[in-house]
């Protein structure tokens, strides 16, 4: 963080800022000190302890109402959120690129695998670059998504979006994502048809997702098939700044009328499950974050869905392909 303070403090003299909420993710705040001591003498800095997911995720209304400009560090910005106040990201890519062998990749060629869809998460964008070169050099058809609005990049993804992926998915063999550890890869490979493999940069190895997918899979099947003798829906709306779905949630109890349940919208800032076992509700549908749903089932005594696995639920089906609710856009 200390080499990028003048890059800080140029684009907050940019937008005339005075007051500034400053965001730090958990990896970074050991700079945390130097970073306020810095900024703060030319700026009134207020550090946020709370939790955030993100760009999607600028803060509680409380905390930004009050400020001119609000810094996130470690993401980049989701190109069509409309922000309330002036947001400055500082994307941080890992610059130390660990030393990749041509090894980690010869079980794909004897696999038959020629043409790969490269994606990453923003960190390793670097990383990934270098990856698209070795592959390259051993004759592999190396493939880069285009990016829909919710992503700044090619070849980027969230863990809510995948687009850049679905861009190329006729084109490809399977996928091979640049991260560490799974929560990107899992989603790419519940939105993907294809297999996709992770590079997990923390360990160096290269493994195909598909299996470790299939039980998260049957997971939410059976969270689906619950919630079909559910009488009584909590449909919530986020209402984080980037996560915002009130259009659809609307849409949602309509549905769930339609299908002589008992809805009722509601608004959360963060899914809290004793909330929902207060109401005794049957099921709850979150219309934020995909990835409540699929990483926090364990969390709730009822179950809890995505919007697309609510309409499998309401029509008493599973589809034959597990369908991911991907956020392409917010209200």
């Amino acid at each position: 963080m200390k080499l990028q303070t003048e890059a800080i403090v140029a684009k907050l003299r940019e937008i005339g800022a005075k007051k500034v909420m400053v965001q730090v993710p958990d990896g970074l705040k050991p700079g945390v000190f130097d970073l306020f001591n810095a900024l703060s003498r030319e700026f009134r800095i207020i550090i946020s302890s709370d939790p955030f997911f993100g760009a999607c995720d600028v803060g509680d209304s409380s905390l930004y109402s009050d400020v001119d400009c609000i810094l996130q560090l470690g993401h980049s910005e989701i190109p069509n959120v409309r922000y309330p106040k002036p947001v400055v990201f500082i994307e941080y890519k890992e610059e130390k690129i660990p030393e990749i062998s041509e090894k980690i990749f010869e079980g794909l060629k004897d696999s038959g695998i020629m043409n790969i869809g490269l994606l990453f998460s923003i960190q390793y964008a670097e990383a990934a670059s270098s990856v698209r070169t070795m592959l390259e050099g051993m004759g592999f058809h190396v493939i880069v998504g285009k990016n829909d609005g919710r992503l700044k990049y090619p070849g980027q993804v969230l863990g809510c979006n995948y687009s850049t992926g679905h861009s190329i998915e006729n084109q490809v063999d399977c996928f091979l994502l640049v991260s560490t550890g799974i929560f990107h890869g899992l989603g790419a490979q519940l939105a993907l048809r294809k297999d996709v493999y992770l590079l997990d940069l923390n360990d160096l190895t290269l493994r195909n997702l598909s299996p470790e997918t299939d039980r998260v899979i049957r997971k939410r099947y059976a969270a689906i098939e619950r919630a079909m003798n559910a009488r009584k829906i909590c449909v919530v709306v986020d209402t984080k700044i980037g996560q915002k779905r009130e259009k659809l949630a609307r849409v949602l109890v309509e549905q769930a009328k339609a299908a002589d349940l008992e809805p009722v919208l509601i608004y959360s800032n963060n899914a809290n499950p004793t909330d929902y076992e207060n109401m005794r509700c049957d099921a709850v549908v979150f219309t934020g974050c995909p990835r409540v749903p699929i990483d926090d089932q364990e969390r709730y005594t009822m179950p809890i869905l995505t919007a697309t696995e609510f309409r499998a639920a309401i029509r008493a089906r599973k589809d034959s392909r597990y369908i991911m609710d991907e956020i392409v856009a917010v209200d």
